[in-house]
């Protein structure tokens, strides 16, 4: 009478909160492709799973909304599955479905970032344009995007909210003004414990972590925000008001947030280069809060014996 049905096919995918993205995937049945009906057989956790009954495509729709989802952070990875089934008049077989969930970095639009013509707000700056780097002196931009979230999608989404850093929140004079950064965006510091446990002297860690250091706050801005990603050849220390912080990392999480036409350009620029390494290591867990708490440390003890200093708010760019 024949074998029963045999599952192939596209098994697996990957979406990144907040992009919008449908992820689907076709599979096959490899045995005889006797009139198979296909079904969802178990649900998943964090999103919306459909299945054409007769051709087998499945598509998968995140809950950004979901308490899980909206916890991640730059960085962050989260692992949903279903299960599918497919019958005929021969039998059954069934599949498990893995979905890989990535949480977004970026950084915001108005803050003066130093260029070749002095200090320009970010979201002027154009592919082109020499902006100053921490390592490597002037470099051209690859590449500029932007992405606009309203205030109603910050409230909504708490994990779009950005990070304002406080003028001289971090060190006398850094920053110079006001900055506002997105949750996921790395933050240059440096700290012996860093040398200790990386053997390194400064590392990135995202705005997040250093959120509830006196001056360093989540917030919800009335107009909204505008995020703007700066890629150069290499990933760059950028400097912004006297803060030092990353441009775009085009790491996986980060261009499955852009639009396919930016993501195609970016994978081309980053291609022509070799690929691109970190300008300073990323740590992250245990590492990553004993880094914080003893930077920290010398700036709440500062704190207490000083005003904050009171500057207008700046938005900033990625």
């Amino acid at each position: 009478m024949g074998s029963p049905p045999n599952i192939g096919g596209v098994i697996s995918g990957s979406v990144l909160e907040d992009s919008g993205a449908v992820v689907t995937g076709q599979l096959t049945e490899t045995a005889n492709n006797w009139g198979n009906t296909w079904s969802i057989s178990s649900g998943a956790s964090y999103g919306t799973v459909t299945i054409n009954p007769s051709t087998g495509l499945w598509s998968y729709v995140l809950n950004n909304a979901h308490p899980v989802v909206d916890a991640l952070d730059g960085g962050d990875t989260l692992t949903d599955i279903f299960v599918v089934a497919v019958s005929d008049a021969v039998g059954s077989d069934t599949q498990t479905i893995t979905i890989t969930i990535n949480g977004i970095t970026c950084f915001a639009s108005d803050t003066l970032m130093d260029t070749a013509e002095g200090p320009r707000a970010a979201g002027q700056i154009r592919a082109g344009d020499l902006v100053r780097t921490r390592d490597h002196g002037l470099q051209p931009v690859r590449w500029a995007g932007m992405r606009r979230v309203s205030r109603a999608e910050m409230i909504a989404r708490p994990a779009l909210q950005p990070v304002r850093i406080a003028a001289g929140a971090l060190g006398p004079g850094v920053p110079g003004a006001d900055v506002t950064v997105s949750r996921q965006h790395r933050i240059l510091i440096a700290s012996p414990v860093a040398h200790l446990l990386l053997d390194e002297s400064e590392v990135l860690v995202p705005a997040h972590a250093l959120a509830g250091l006196p001056g360093v706050d989540q917030v919800l801005p009335e107009a909204g925000v505008d995020y703007v990603h700066l890629l150069f050849d290499r990933h760059e220390v950028v400097m912004a008001e006297g803060l030092a912080s990353e441009s775009f990392y085009p790491g996986p999480q980060a261009m499955e947030m852009l639009a396919p036409e930016d993501r195609a350009t970016v994978a081309a620029l980053v291609a022509a280069q070799g690929g691109m390494v970190p300008a300073r290591p990323f740590p992250a867990g245990r590492r990553l809060r004993l880094l914080v708490d003893a930077f920290a440390a010398p700036l709440r003890a500062a704190a207490g014996r000083r005003a904050p200093v009171a500057t207008g708010p700046r938005r900033m760019a990625c």
